[in-house]
């Protein structure tokens, strides 16, 4: 479960920057919420901002620190990293290091796990982590396991953390001195050298969030899913896959008569399958198939790739983080999904959905609590972004018995574009 994520020095934002998920004060749908060791969490949040706002860069700051703490190195080993010296704020000629924080709960513990990434433009061999830090709320209190610098780690030595990671000052010195000889600068200590030496657990807790409770997600493409079996179980031909949730999706979204499954055929890979989406039609008393995305609308597409991870998030927890869900896709489906992430009998498993739109549909005190509504602004002078929420007004513009829509269209929340493209048309006289 996100509680908060911080970011600085990132694109379009220049300073220190929080995407808040814990709840305001306020008890508008208070039913909605969260509920874990006395934290109120929201379940949903939508972003709005105009085009080139930023909306789009808090989602991409989030997909950068997933993919640096899964890879474990700044190394160019996967193509979301090959351009990192780019998303530094451009607008600005001091060299300062790209922030990610974050603060989150897995199993019983919660998490504030935080780096800086510092970078030189356009040399990949400059790319260094010049702070991390981890903390763990445990049993109501919030210690520091580690702080790392540039060149030193520091271990911390109280009897809490000495408990946590089961180690006895003396020999907790003697590995840290050589970790501190052997310190890489390009790699992160979490998911190396804390890991395999001081503890495992406490590691393979923070990178199960990301790896498997953290999904962010651009946009959707369609692409084959490749499904692993063990030996006993792998089929001995090509075979059709029905799944339950996919099913539901296509029936209760009305997209027609057709049946949606996938379609397996054996990888080169011993006991694994390629699996594509395939569309069946009726045509008379044959049933015809084809690749649904020569069949089915790109919005259909969308939702039926979404549907996919929403079982599994939905059964283990996590966070969903996409930009520009619903593109391409009704709002009323959209309406109908957010409702299942706010109904807490449905959501046990305490996941979010967070999402960047421009459809003001959503700007309904009936769907969304204040603190749910964010907002993305660029300044026309800096070029930088800032967010806020619809809570952080206030005027009687953000009462309940107001309109938020119309007032969104008056231009009284920000972030709503004036643009006039008449006189590109007209030739001067």
């Amino acid at each position: 479960m996100l509680i908060n994520y911080v970011f600085e020095n990132f694109r379009s934002f220049k300073s220190k920057t929080k995407l808040n998920m814990e709840a305001g004060a306020q008890r508008t749908l208070d039913e909605n919420l969260i509920r874990e060791n006395k934290l109120r969490i929201l379940p949903s949040a939508v972003i709005y901002g105009a085009n080139a706002s930023g909306k789009s860069n808090i989602i991409m700051s989030l997909a950068i620190m997933r993919e640096i703490v899964l890879q474990g190195s700044l190394e160019t080993f996967s193509s979301d990293l090959n351009n990192l010296e780019l998303y530094p704020f451009a607008h600005s000629s001091e060299q300062k290091p790209m922030l990610f924080e974050i603060e989150f709960t897995n199993e019983e513990f919660r998490f504030l796990y935080s780096f800086e990434v510092l970078t030189k433009s356009f040399d990949k061999d400059k790319r260094q982590i010049v702070s991390e830090q981890l903390w763990i709320n445990n049993n109501k209190t919030l210690i520091q396991i580690f702080e790392r610098s540039l060149q030193r780690v520091a271990i911390k030595r109280d009897k809490k953390v000495l408990s946590l990671i089961q180690y006895d000052e003396k020999l907790l010195a003697e590995f840290e001195n050589k970790i501190n000889k052997n310190l890489d600068p390009t790699e992160l200590f979490l998911t190396h050298a804390f890991k395999t030496v001081i503890s495992s657990e406490i590691a393979d807790e923070v990178i199960d969030f990301f790896k498997n409770k953290l999904v962010v997600v651009s946009d959707f493409t369609l692409k084959k899913t490749n499904i692993t079996f063990s030996a006993a179980d792998m089929p001995d031909k090509d075979f059709l896959a029905w799944n339950k949730t996919l099913d539901g999706f296509v029936k209760n979204a009305d997209f027609g008569p057709q049946r949606i499954l996938f379609k397996s055929q054996k990888s080169e890979e011993e006991h694994s399958a390629d699996m594509e989406l395939v569309s069946i039609y009726k045509s008379g008393k044959r049933d015809v198939m084809v690749p649904a995305e020569l069949m089915e609308s790109r919005g259909t597409l969308k939702l039926l790739d979404f549907a996919i991870p929403f079982e599994t998030l939905f059964t283990k927890g996590g966070v969903f983080v996409l930009d520009e869900f619903d593109a391409a896709i009704h709002p009323e489906l959209i309406k109908g999904i957010i409702a299942l992430f706010n109904d807490q009998s449905v959501n046990k498993k305490g996941v979010q959905l967070i999402f960047t739109t421009h459809n003001p549909i959503y700007l309904n005190n009936k769907i969304f609590r204040r603190d749910q509504i964010k907002f993305v602004e660029k300044d026309k002078d800096t070029f930088e972004s800032t967010v806020y929420s619809l809570a952080d007004f206030g005027s009687t513009d953000v009462r309940n018995d107001q309109n938020y829509l119309l007032n969104y269209f008056k231009g009284k929340y920000g972030t709503f574009p004036y643009i006039d493209f008449s006189k590109l048309f007209v030739k001067e006289t």
